[in-house]
């Protein structure tokens, strides 16, 4: 299947295909889909709304000690100053207390999000993390 799909991009960039006016190689449009592949696709989105899944965060505070709860609520609300449109969350997993922000579903959104948001914090970097698909989706 992938030799395939390398194919068709190799054959689309050697303008050896032409592209229809959707953006999508006129051989593309033509390929019929099993109806199980519907199923298949709509399975997989009720399962990823149910159930939550594996996503990334990007770490941008972590420390211990006898005032890192309080630091860990100042970063956290320093940062919903700065960056009001990305979700941060404050864990405790012992003996740190952290600050994690972001709900990516792949490692180059938050790559993207995190170059971003270098400037202001040199030291994050991104982590896996479970992500609540119905907080992330906003059901």
């Amino acid at each position: 299947m992938k030799s395939r799909i390398f194919l068709l991009a190799g054959m689309l960039l050697a303008g050896l295909m032409k592209v229809s006016a959707q953006g999508l190689p006129a051989v593309l449009e033509r390929i019929e889909y099993p109806a199980m592949v519907d199923t298949l696709l709509v399975r997989r989105m009720e399962h990823r709304i149910t159930r939550p899944d594996e996503g990334y965060r990007i770490l941008i505070f972590s420390q211990s000690g006898n005032r890192s709860k309080n630091a860990a609520i100042e970063a956290k609300s320093a940062f919903d100053l700065i960056y009001p449109e990305c979700t941060s969350y404050i864990l405790f997993e012992e003996p740190y207390f952290k600050v994690k922000a972001g709900n990516f579903t792949n490692r180059m959104e938050a790559g993207f999000f995190l170059k971003s948001i270098k400037a202001d914090y040199p030291y994050a970097f991104i982590v896996k993390d479970v992500l609540d698909v119905k907080t992330y989706l906003e059901l």
